[in-house]
C-alpha cells in the first residue's frame, strides 16, 4: 500500500502540474501511463481493487484511453533485446514468486494482463494490438484519435452545434 500512496501522490503531481493545465487551456494531453496502470500494478501486488479506484479517485476520466495488448513473450522478447537485465519491481521481484527475474516477469506481468483485460471491460479501454509493426500499430492509433476528434468538435453553444 506504501507503494501505491507513493505513486499515487506522484501521479497527484504530474496531473496538477502537467495534465490539468492544458486541459484547460483546450489542448490535448497525451499521457504514457495513467491511473489505470496503478489499477492493474496494484491490484496484481494484493492491493484492494477498490481502494486504489478510491485513491485515484481525483483522477480526470480520459475522453479517450488506449490499451496496447502485447503477449509476455513479445514483451520480454523486446525488454531483453535492449537491456541487459529486467527491473527489480518490473518483474515482480518483490512478490517473491520466482528467484529467475525472468520466470517471475512473466509470472507477474501475465497477471497485470488479466487486471488489463478486465478494465477494458470495466473503463472501455480501446485495445491496440501491439503485436504489429509501429507503422500498423501507428495507422490504428490514428484513426482512433481522428474518430474520437471529429466527434468531440460538435460543441454546443446554447444548445446549438458550432
Amino acid at each position: 500500500m506504501t507503494f501505491s500512496l507513493l505513486h499515487a501522490t506522484d501521479f497527484a503531481d504530474r496531473l496538477l502540474y502537467k495534465i490539468v493545465p492544458p486541459l484547460k487551456a483546450g489542448m490535448i494531453v497525451l499521457a504514457d501511463r495513467y491511473a489505470y496502470t496503478a489499477f492493474a500494478r496494484d491490484a496484481t501486488r494484493g492491493v484492494d481493487r477498490q481502494w486504489v479506484r478510491e485513491l485515484y479517485s481525483f483522477a480526470v476520466r480520459p475522453d479517450l484511453t488506449l490499451y496496447f495488448r502485447v503477449p509476455i513473450d513479445v514483451s520480454v522478447d523486446r525488454l531483453m533485446a535492449r537491456r541487459v537485465k529486467l527491473k527489480f519491481y518490473e518483474a515482480g521481484m518483490d512478490l517473491g514468486w520466482s528467484a529467475n527475474p525472468v520466470e517471475s516477469f512473466r509470472l507477474f506481468q501475465g497477471k497485470v494482463l488479466d487486471e488489463y483485460d478486465q478494465l477494458v471491460q470495466e473503463f472501455g479501454l480501446e485495445v491496440v494490438d501491439a503485436k504489429g509493426s509501429i507503422t500498423e500499430q501507428q495507422r490504428y492509433v490514428r484513426t482512433l484519435v481522428t474518430q474520437h476528434v471529429k466527434m468531440s468538435r460538435v460543441e454546443m453553444v446554447d444548445d446549438e452545434p458550432v
